[in-house]
């Protein structure tokens, strides 16, 4: 008894640990870069220190706030239509071997368009208003959703859905039984991936036409010359772009909880 209740702390620490690796490494990353604008003396306008960029952040907060606020409106409506694009396009390619063929290709070819191509496009199509710029998100979002569920449909193991059919199972049952817990990690890991794009995608919609959201604001402040905005918005970026993927590895956690059990068996 006394190895495994001396093995619980441990086990106890080392995640402990392991969380604040993360917080070491921001750290040090923050260390550098003030050790570089104090030991080249370079000015503001040029690389501000982040103690100048967090000042600027705190005194123009009533300012960036709306901003902020409609680049993640946009991002959460964009990554939602996303995953619900994705995931219909892989239980259709999932059904049959034609309509694979059928969309598959195009799928693939649709991520050879370069953004800064397609999101002029889409301004053009559907205006400056919010609904080009979730349109954006979802053209950036989709693919790694709709392949990593496919892929999740496609290893289903062949045994399982004979099963199934012989105990009589509808489609919806193999989808809600057997399907779904199959494709959830890949659904998953694909939305881990489209989490970490989606805010770039907003900030490219923002940046090529709009009145509101983080991109026009970098954009304002590049225009004026000012810097500090510019990295402070950079590290408002940087920290949706990171909350949104630590929230669906959260949820991710919690839909799958047999995968945390079999990495701790």
């Amino acid at each position: 008894m006394k190895p495994a209740s001396a093995a619980t702390p441990s086990r106890a620490l080392v995640r402990a640990l392991s969380r604040w690796r993360g917080v070491a490494g921001v750290a040090l990353f923050v260390a550098t870069w003030q050790a570089v604008v104090s030991g080249f003396r370079l000015p503001p306008y040029l690389l501000p220190s982040p103690v100048e960029t967090v000042r600027t952040l705190v005194q123009d907060a009533n300012l960036i706030g709306p901003h902020l606020a409609m680049t993640l409106v946009e991002t959460i409506a964009g990554l939602a239509l996303a995953v619900s694009v994705g995931i219909s396009i892989a239980v259709l390619m999932s059904a049959s071997r034609w309509t694979r063929d059928l969309l598959y290709p195009p799928l693939v070819l649709s991520q050879a368009i370069p953004l800064m191509a397609i999101a002029p496009l889409i301004l053009i199509w559907f205006g400056l208003g919010i609904l080009a710029k979730v349109l954006i998100v979802a053209f950036v979002c989709f693919f790694p959703v709709a392949v990593n569920a496919y892929e999740g449909f496609r290893v289903v193991d062949p045994a399982y859905r004979d099963l199934l059919n012989t105990l009589g199972a509808t489609r919806a049952d193999r989808y809600r039984h057997l399907y779904l817990p199959a494709t959830l990690p890949g659904i998953v890991a694909g939305l881990k991936l489209a989490a970490t794009y989606s805010v770039l995608g907003a900030i490219v919609g923002e940046w090529l036409g709009g009145s509101r959201g983080l991109g026009v604001y970098m954009t304002r402040s590049l225009q004026s010359f000012r810097t500090d905005r510019l990295f402070g918005a950079i590290l408002v970026v940087m920290a949706l772009s990171y909350g949104l993927f630590k929230l669906v590895d959260a949820a991710g956690t919690r839909l799958t909880p047999w995968l945390g059990r079999r990495s701790h068996a």
